[in-house]
């Protein structure tokens, strides 16, 4: 017997066990479909660290609002569908759908006068292969200048004790080791997604190529960095794992054209001088 359905007996039992219980019952129900859907993966972080540009990438398409200001105030769900349809789950009133537009080649959600304090989460379904196996789930920024705004990340990935997360994992962005990081991923290390252990969350040390103002070694700096980090104190017990992305370079690679194939092409015959050069800009 395979682990997964030996845990899937075992949560048949339960919930025949707790069929007297119905609030029981349904969270075992919950668990029980669960096993049969699209893993369920976080993106958190500091505000601006790359959450948006990442999940692009992952996805290959810009789905993700990534403009100047903090784009992700609400905690927005991102899963396969058949067709592109962007659904609205407001506090307390009914469902509704909202247009999908795009702007510029990127996606441009519009809440259509429903505040984020108000809006419980959005849910863009779109059709894409990684979206067949993963679903991804963009959260505001930590350590935001609205309060507001980080506490609905934290409401998402600290449940309380009779509702369990929506999250099977997390990955968690940073530019730096900043204290507010190693809080956060501590506050939810024994009651959110890691439970026990740091097993759930991955940490990633994002915008690498930006590592020294840009500078051409910039990502042997960042996986530096990343293999010090992991050997951190502080992060050891938090992270399974810390890596080094340069979300904007995989957004690139995933959506690059026949015009940019070609330039690239025509780069690498220079010289590694006459390179160096053309790629200071």
């Amino acid at each position: 017997m395979t682990l997964s359905n030996a845990v899937r007996q075992v949560l048949r039992m339960a919930r025949h066990a707790y069929r007297d219980q119905p609030h029981t019952a349904e969270l075992l129900r919950r668990q029980l479909s669960r096993l049969d859907e699209p893993l369920r993966v976080a993106i958190s972080g500091r505000v601006k660290a790359g959450k948006s540009t990442l999940l692009n990438a992952l996805v290959g398409e810009a789905i993700a609002p990534t403009d100047a200001g903090e784009c992700t105030k609400v905690v927005t769900w991102y899963r396969n569908g058949t067709t592109p349809r962007i659904t609205l789950y407001p506090k307390g009133n009914p469902v509704r759908e909202l247009p999908v537009v795009r702007r510029g080649g990127a996606l441009d959600i519009d809440l259509g006068g429903q505040s984020a304090e108000e809006t419980d989460r959005l849910v863009v379904d779109w059709p894409a292969p990684f979206l067949r196996t993963t679903t991804l789930i963009d959260t505001p920024g930590v350590a935001s200048i609205n309060a507001q705004v980080s506490a609905r990340t934290a409401r998402f990935l600290e449940p309380d004790d009779d509702t369990p997360t929506e999250a099977d994992a997390v990955v968690y962005l940073m530019r730096h080791l900043h204290t507010t990081d190693a809080e956060f991923l501590e506050s939810f290390r024994d009651r959110g997604v890691a439970r026990a252990t740091s097993i759930n969350t991955v940490a990633v040390l994002s915008r690498a190529a930006e590592i020294g103002a840009g500078r051409l070694d910039a990502m042997f700096s960042a996986r530096a960095i990343a293999r010090r980090y992991r050997t951190d104190p502080t992060l050891r017990g938090l992270a399974q794992h810390v890596v080094a992305v340069a979300g904007l370079i995989a957004f690139t690679g995933r959506t690059l054209r026949q015009s940019e194939y070609t330039a690239l092409a025509q780069l690498s015959t220079l010289d590694k001088e006459e390179l160096d050069t053309a790629l200071l800009s």
